[in-house]
């Protein structure tokens, strides 16, 4: 004898609510159609779970959804709408138009496009799978996913969005890009991701191993390559800090930049090193090493402390306390314990000015000269010399008992 309508449908309800996928489901049957596949359809769904606290995890409204007898834990829905709570507040909007829904292990579970809103920071996260932990106020987003935030938008096979801690954690294949006018051009890519959502920072290479690697993909930037083990973003100022074993390629000079940290200030063009680094131009055969350094970039000019630069077609080496490049003209400015040395000769002073193509060099201030063969050594306050010329002079309280006119071998 088959059941009446009502009594029909406060079944199917303990039924649902007695086997744990909802503390209350509320649903119409539709219209009766030939049971073929053994398929249940409801119509005007209300989903809700609550936590051991009584606070709500999830409300979620659809338009019709069915099951079959044989997976009671498994909903397919149409018009998917609502909310999930973290700790009773909401904290996303949920939308699809056609999703697998279930629970298990008092987990939320969402298969198919989904969008999700992201109530406190104003973002938007859409993907093919979703998992929802409202006890941890975790929501976890898989299969062919982005996130769009006002700052960034980030792109990856795994994605942790945690609203309790203000952190979104990003694995495997991860692609970041700035919404900041001065970034717009810059892709950053690792394997792991940490975006500090309070201090609003990106860690990125911080979680397992991949590196970091960050390029310039248009604009007057474009070719600029920068690689480190690890990377931290400040959103805010727009300071990158990349360390360990740091890579720079810069395109226009062709410079190539190495050390264990650098700090890459973007609005200004700048790129700082408070460490050790080495620095090449592999066109025009020059190399060079020191203490630390700051680059230029729009000016084409660096700046170094405690540096030694090598030039290679010259075959001649410098030495300075301070030394400024502008690396275009290949001018070199150096300051305090100067030494700049080629075979046979060296020269010593407290200020020189180095001009690589013309081989032109000006000396002033405790000028000190000496050549080995022949044997000769003088001293004086200035000097101008063309080394591709092999000659030097030296006036000023000069001290010498060889003509002043001196031709290098």
């Amino acid at each position: 004898m088959p059941l009446p309508r009502p009594l029909f449908l406060l079944c199917l309800v303990l039924a649902l609510a007695g086997c744990g996928w909802v503390d209350q489901w509320v649903g119409e049957e539709s219209s009766p159609e030939p049971e073929i596949t053994g398929d249940v359809k409801l119509q005007h769904l209300t989903l809700r779970q609550t936590n051991a606290k009584g606070q709500l995890l999830w409300l979620l409204q659809a338009a019709g959804a069915r099951y079959r007898d044989d997976d009671r834990q498994q909903l397919e829905i149409q018009n998917l709408t609502g909310e999930l709570k973290a700790e009773g507040k909401t904290t996303y909007k949920v939308q699809a138009k056609a999703v697998n829904v279930r629970q298990r292990e008092g987990q939320l579970w969402v298969e198919g496009r989904t969008t999700v809103t992201d109530l406190q920071q104003k973002g938007t996260i859409i993907a093919d799978q979703l998992v929802w932990q409202g006890d941890r106020g975790v929501l976890i987003a898989q299969k062919n996913l982005q996130a769009r935030y006002p700052q960034v938008t980030v792109t990856a096979k795994r994605l942790e969005a945690d609203s309790q801690r203000q952190e979104l954690r990003a694995l495997d294949t991860v692609q970041v890009s700035a919404a900041a006018k001065e970034a717009k051009d810059l892709r950053l890519k690792t394997e792991s991701l940490v975006w500090q959502q309070q201090t609003n920072r990106l860690l990125a290479g911080v979680i397992g191993q991949g590196g970091v690697t960050v390029v310039a993909v248009a604009g007057d930037r474009q070719g600029q390559r920068l690689q480190a083990q690890r990377a931290i973003w400040s959103i805010s100022d727009q300071r990158v800090t990349l360390e360990g074993d740091v890579r720079v390629q810069l395109p226009n000079p062709a410079l190539r930049i190495a050390g264990e940290t650098v700090h890459w200030l973007i609005p200004q063009q700048q790129l700082v090193s408070d460490r050790p680094l080495r620095v090449s131009y592999p066109s025009q055969g020059i190399e060079g090493q020191a203490n630390r350094g700051v680059f230029l970039i729009a000016e084409k000019r660096a700046i170094f402390d405690n540096v030694q630069i090598n030039s290679q077609p010259q075959q001649s080496q410098l030495r300075a306390q301070r030394l400024n490049w502008w690396i275009p003209q290949q001018r070199l400015e150096a300051r305090g314990q100067v030494d700049i040395q080629r075979p046979n000769a060296q020269l010593r002073t407290a200020q020189l000015i180095w001009r690589i193509p013309q081989q032109e060099v000006e000396a002033q201030g405790g000028v000190f000269y000496r050549q080995s063969n022949p044997h000769i050594q003088v001293q004086g306050q200035r000097a101008k010399g063309w080394l591709d010329r092999q000659e030097v002079i030296v006036s000023g309280n000069v001290q010498s008992k060889v003509p002043l006119l001196v031709r290098l071998p």
